[in-house]
């Protein structure tokens, strides 16, 4: 997935490659590397496919909200129910936020989108500058399609969830 090259296949659109973010420093990318550290076990959990975090940029105050995919390729908030993974849960958020700040403070100032986030399947982390908050509508939709590249942080596993979630059907889908 992350040989630069776009995967085609006949009747669907290329998967744009993944960036690499522009002037990005280890500490960036060591910190990423945390996030996908410490979602992996909150995934498993879960059983779920994608954690996402994101961030309302609009509002200081407001709450990193924390959502997984699931298998239905559905986005549910995180239950925060489990005690055995708060201490998880809180170095992630901790971590998340650190690294969002980070992303943030590199969009022009008057060109931040009103939500920012990162997603990781636990192996890579990436976001996408093009369709930035995966609380929006279709995102997933739209990566899947191939209409909006990502900006990896930390590369993706070859047979993770994302490369999965993204890769072309090898032969179309029969209803």
């Amino acid at each position: 997935m992350n040989s630069g090259k776009a995967k085609s296949d006949p009747g669907n659109p290329p998967i744009p490659p993944p960036r690499i973010l522009p002037g990005m420093d280890l500490s960036l990318a060591r910190i990423a590397r945390q996030v996908a550290h410490h979602a992996s076990p909150i995934l498993r959990a879960n059983q779920a496919l994608l954690l996402t975090m994101t961030i309302d940029t609009r509002d200081e105050s407001a709450p990193l909200w924390i959502g997984f995919w699931d298998s239905r390729c559905t986005l549910n908030p995180l239950p925060i129910h489990e005690s055995k993974s708060t201490k998880a849960l809180a170095v992630l958020t901790a971590a998340a936020n650190v690294l969002l700040a980070d992303l943030i403070r590199r969009w022009p100032v008057n060109a931040v989108p009103p939500a920012v986030g990162i997603f990781t399947d636990g192996s890579g982390v990436a976001f996408s500058s093009d369709h930035p908050s995966p609380l929006s509508t279709n995102w997933l939709v739209h990566h899947q399609a191939g209409l909006c590249p990502t900006t990896t942080l930390v590369p993706f596993s070859p047979n993770g969830a994302w490369s999965r979630l993204i890769a072309p059907a090898a032969e179309p889908l029969i209803h």
